[in-house]
């Protein structure tokens, strides 16, 4: 009986002795790539998790979980530079750190998660091809936070591009106002600044054009401008701004009211910093809408021009 149950022993032993060497004391999780994406536009979606919905490739649980093909995924923090999460799948979880290196316009994404092998070896096996399966399953992750960041206007959220001057003549007057201006008193700008091309000979090429900027805590800097087909001498309070004709214009389409203007505009100028853009002169929003007559904002079209070099 002595002889048998060592017989078993050493059988148990020698079968389970290989484990512990194929199968490190450590587990780890790891992935990296790299992203075609400024590291700003890589923050702006990793490190504030209220945007994980937008790339995420599964479903959310709440505002720190976050389900992909049997994976849990729970975040712990953000960071300046990543994110602390746990990942779960069935039984197995492993606390990861997704981090990510800027680059030349681009980023390197690593994600990395340790765990201590447990001393059974039965257990050890199965959390070992546990691991493997997460690796597999967070590689995917990351694949969908790639492809979805390398699209422009994901990144972004709108559609930037870059065309050419088609309109050098801008009429223009700019005046200060002590509240934000109402439409009415935007097209009544625009009115007169139309009669006066007319009485110049001159006519409007395109959309009205408008740029309101805040220089203080009860003033606001508003520039009216319109298109015209050529130079004229402008009136008394108006001046003509000249664009090269040819010249690139950084165009960004947007649909809605002021605070999705306002949000396109900060992202045009990220966008003019992560690709080293200069604007030599102020942008303007082209009003394709008549805000006048269409007091639905949801339904405002948008033109935002930049000139740039």
């Amino acid at each position: 009986m002595k002889k048998t149950v060592l017989i078993i022993f050493a059988a148990v032993v020698v079968i389970a002795a290989p484990i512990y060497f194929i199968i490190p004391a450590t587990l780890t999780v790891s992935n990296q790539l790299t992203i075609e994406a400024s590291d700003g536009v890589v923050a702006k979606f990793l490190t504030h998790q209220q945007r994980w919905d937008k790339w995420w490739p599964g479903t959310k649980i709440n505002e720190n979980q976050f389900a992909y093909d049997g994976v849990q995924l729970t975040i712990n923090k953000t960071t300046n530079g990543g994110v602390n999460v746990d990942l779960q799948q069935g039984s197995f979880k492993i606390n990861a750190d997704i981090n990510y290196l800027a680059g030349d316009f681009s980023a390197k994404v690593t994600l990395v998660g340790k765990k201590q092998s447990s001393m059974n070896p039965i257990q050890r096996v199965t959390e070992y091809f546990a691991a493997r399966g997460l690796q597999n399953k967070t590689r995917q992750v990351l694949a969908r936070f790639k492809t979805f960041l390398e699209d422009q206007k994901n990144a972004y959220g709108y559609k930037i591009y870059i065309n050419k001057v088609t309109d050098p003549f801008l009429l223009t007057k700019t005046a200060s106002t002590a509240t934000y201006p109402d439409m009415q008193s935007i097209y009544s700008s625009i009115e007169n600044l139309k009669k006066e091309a007319i009485a110049k000979g001159a006519k409007m090429t395109n959309f009205p054009m408008l740029n309101i900027t805040q220089v203080g805590s009860k003033e606001y800097q508003v520039s009216y401008a319109i298109p015209i087909d050529k130079k004229i001498t402008p009136g008394k309070g108006s001046i003509i701004n000249n664009l090269v004709m040819g010249g690139n214009l950084l165009i960004a389409d947007v649909k809605g009211g002021p605070n999705t203007v306002n949000d396109a505009f900060e992202e045009v100028r990220m966008y003019m910093k992560d690709h080293k853009l200069v604007a030599p002169a102020m942008p303007f929003e082209s009003m394709v809408t008549d805000r006048y007559l269409e007091k639905d904002t949801s339904k405002w079209v948008t033109k935002i021009y930049s000139p740039i070099f």
